[in-house]
This record gives structure tokens, sequence and C-alpha cells, in this order.
């Protein structure tokens, strides 16, 4: 049984570690299209809501490697863009771990210049950690009382943001899992405890001509008791309708990314990962593609074209 509880703990440390900085959330290499997805005062600071579903193959090639896939919908609900609601439901699996939930998240958008909002946001974050016990490959045989089934436990936590949203500018910061639930998978022991992650964002839009816009950002990311890592994006857009990027992430890799906006409200992403690290011995990359859709629910609002949405 010792055995046991040992090689459990680390299953569970590799579901934690397994993505780089060990990062415990869900990771996307376009979160420059989708920064609700790390901050819940995001939510209401657009003209309209916007509605994504994402789809991550990390390290294509490599058995266990994390899988992700993602909804998310926000937007504000009156006339004077004050109140913003949103929802994220996730399922994020590396190898025989599995983290599925909830996060609804509410923000409230104060003026403070033209055009130039500071949202707060907070959000309730339902969670369940599972271990899949049946796609474990022992060396010996253990407790087969144990290894018959799955386990799953439900955790709730909790995160919190700021975000200014200007015309051409945008800046923010988070602090998700802020309770830091632990998860007791093995002898009465906390096993599993949610890492605080803090999330820090900035970007800036400049027009180049009539027809096109060069937009970098940047995404710092700080876990307790790991290096910080952060990403890198530079992205051209042609008449709006039409985008290139690249993006470099620290010690990782080095991403291209291409997007389409239709005019019906429909857009679309692909991004390619070039791993940089040592797993590109073993892996063919990073797969992600995200399909969105913004509508209004006000007749007469209109559209509002930005650089942190398709």
């Amino acid at each position: 049984m010792k055995k046991l509880s040992i090689l459990l703990i680390a299953v569970i440390a590799l579901g934690s570690c397994f993505q780089l900085k060990a990062q415990q959330l869900f990771h996307s290499t376009q979160y420059m299209t989708n920064e609700f997805a790390y901050n819940p005062a995001v939510a209401g600071s657009y003209d309209h809501f916007l509605s994504q579903l994402s789809f991550r193959k990390q390290w294509a090639g490599l058995d266990g490697a994390p899988t992700t896939f993602a909804a998310t919908i926000h937007g504000n609900l009156a006339r004077s863009k004050a109140v913003g609601l949103g929802m994220i439901l996730y399922s994020d699996v590396t190898g025989p771990t599995r983290r599925v939930g909830a996060n609804i998240a509410y923000a409230y958008q104060i003026p403070i210049a033209d055009k130039t909002t500071l949202g707060l946001g907070i959000a309730a974050d339902l969670m369940q950690h599972s271990i899949m016990y049946s796609d474990l490959v022992l060396a010996q045989d253990l407790d087969p009382s144990i290894l018959a089934g799955d386990s799953g436990k439900f955790g709730f936590d909790a995160n919190f943001g700021v975000y200014l949203n200007g015309p051409n500018y945008w800046a923010g910061f988070s602090a998700n899992q802020l309770m830091g639930s632990k998860f007791d998978f093995v002898g009465g022991v906390d096993n599993f405890v949610n890492a605080r992650h803090f999330f820090a964002t900035a970007g800036y839009e400049l027009a180049v001509s009539e027809r096109i816009d060069i937009i970098p950002g940047v995404l710092g990311k700080f876990v307790a008791a790991n290096s910080p890592q952060f990403e890198l994006n530079l992205r051209a857009e042609y008449t709006d309708n039409y985008w290139l990027g690249l993006s470099y992430r620290t010690e990782d890799a080095l991403a291209v990314i291409l997007g389409l906006r239709l005019d019906n409200g429909f857009n679309l992403a692909y991004s390619y990962d070039i791993t940089t690290s040592a797993i590109n011995t073993v892996s063919n990359g990073t797969h992600e593609i995200t399909l969105g859709y913004n509508f209004n629910i006000f007749g007469d609002a209109e559209p509002v074209v930005s650089p942190r949405e398709y």
C-alpha cells in the first residue's frame, strides 16, 4: 500500500507539472483573442457578446500529452456597459489525470475616460480532478480493489482580476485559484493542491496604414515556486478581416497564428507551436483551433472591432 501511495502521488504530480512551469490551468497560444479565459474582469468590456469554442492538442505525437477543450462566453447585460457576466466550461486531460470544470464570472465596468473602462471581476470555479486508474500501466500488480475504479474529487476555488480597456490599448492583472483548494486522493493526505496563478497582460494597437494594423502584446505567468514565463505576441491585421501573428513562449515554443473574421460575426483561428524545449525530440508540435461567434443582445448596438477579439 505504501508503494501504491507513492505511485499515485507521483501520478498526481505528473498531472500538475506536465505542462511547462507547472501551470495547472489550461493553456492557450491564442491568449490575445480570449483574455477572459485568464481574467474575469474582461467580462462585459466590449459592446457585444463574445463566444468561442477551442480545441488544443499539445505536443502531438507524445502519448499522454495535454488535450484541452474549452467553451467561453461573456458580454455586458446593460446598455450602460456596467455589468458583465461570463462562463467558461473546460476539460483538460494529461495522461491518466483529468480536470473538468465550470467557471462563472461577474465584472463591473467603471468608465474612467472617453472610451476607456476599468473592469473589476470575480469568478467562482467548480472543478473535478480525476485519476483514471484504468489508464495506468503498472510494472507489478498492486491492490486490485483500488485499481478497479477511477477516482474523482470535487472542489471549489475563486479568481479575481482587474482590466483596463482603452480604444487602442489594454492592460490587466488576475489572480486565479486564490483559495488553494486541496484534494485528497490517497490515505487521508492532501495529495493535490491548487497552486495560485497570477497573470499580467498588456498590448497596443498601432495603425500603420488605412488597411494594416500592427498589434504587439505580452502575457506574464507567475506560479509559486516556479520561474516566471512570458509570451510575446506580434500580430498584423489587414482590413480587420485577416491577420497573421507570431508568438514566442520563453523556454517552450515559437508559434505561428492565422485568423479570419467574417462580417456575419463568425471567426476562425488556427495556431501551430514549434516546440523549442527538449520535448521537441518526441513531439510533432502543438495544434490549436478556435471557432468564435460575436453577437449583440441589443438590436441597435454597433459591434466594435477590437484587437482583442475575432
